[in-house]
């Protein structure tokens, strides 16, 4: 029986037209790349739009390139500040099994007004960064995946962006898969920044709840902030969505508030990321 039946599926395909062959032919070979692409392909996971950065790095010999765009509005001892950055560039390499290197750098533009006047207006290169993430832990049962991001800023951006020497960034990075389609992410670290001219010491918090819609989209809501030193906190809240284009390519966007009196009063962005394979 089994012959038989082997011998009608080769009489079929010998009776197709050369185009149908071919047709044929063609789409169980893109099953088949598919297939292999799922088994080979490591996940592609980025670190935007949310603030909060995701424990898991880039695999090892792989280039990932986190780009995009966020404008902020806040008051600003009496006067409104606008702030642009644009493009926002995070080039992460996988550099070791456990661990990516890491370089940024930003655009930024900030404009103060009172009313209708332009009071101050700042542009140039901000956040040039640079640094490593590397994975201390993986998850077990109830125990989060963790890691270990360490930044450098540089002096290297525009005067009023940047700290006139390198000051440090370290932050503890933790992810609790709850379900195959709910994720659960939260971090705590430290950092030097030059806010109004001052350089200041601060505490950075976040935490956020993803959720996957299907394999091509993902929600996500967030909590982060940080307490300088001898100041209030800026707490924000946000909400956004990142889209899988392609199985290495995302687009993304995000909107949020502050719920503090001295955090932004909204913000807004969104952006591109892409991995480059070996």
């Amino acid at each position: 029986m089994l012959t038989n039946f082997l011998t009608f599926r080769t009489l079929s395909f010998l009776l197709l037209t050369p185009m149908k062959k071919l047709v044929l032919l063609f789409s169980l070979g893109l099953l088949q790349f598919g297939a292999y692409a799922q088994e080979s392909e490591p996940e592609f996971e980025t670190d935007r739009p949310s603030f909060t950065e995701a424990s898991s790095v880039v695999p090892r010999g792989y280039y990932q390139l986190e780009t995009g765009f966020q404008y902020q509005k806040k008051k600003v001892d009496g006067f409104e500040r606008k702030q642009w950055l644009y493009p926002q560039a995070l080039l992460r390499i996988g550099v070791l099994k456990s661990a990516e290197l890491r370089l940024e750098a930003t655009f930024r533009q900030d404009d103060y007004r009172s009313g209708e006047s332009l009071v101050q207006h700042h542009e140039g290169l901000s956040t040039v960064r640079v640094g490593t993430k590397i994975k201390v832990l993986d998850s077990q049962g109830a125990w989060p995946e963790m890691s270990l991001l360490g930044m450098l800023e540089t002096p290297w951006g525009r005067d009023a962006f940047e700290p006139r020497q390198v000051v440090p960034e370290v932050m503890l990075l933790f992810t609790n898969k709850i379900t195959e389609k709910v994720k659960f992410q939260y971090n705590a670290g430290f950092r030097r920044q030059k806010e109004e001219g001052e350089m200041e010491n601060q505490l950075e918090y976040s935490a956020t709840l993803t959720g996957k819609l299907s394999q091509k989209f993902m929600l996500f809501a967030e909590f982060f902030g940080d307490k300088p030193k001898g100041s209030p906190a800026e707490n924000q809240i946000d909400g956004g969505i990142q889209f899988m284009v392609l199985p290495n390519l995302q687009l993304d966007a995000v909107v949020g508030t502050g719920v503090s009196s001295h955090a932004p009063e909204m913000f807004a962005g969104g952006g591109i990321s892409v991995r480059l394979p070996r």
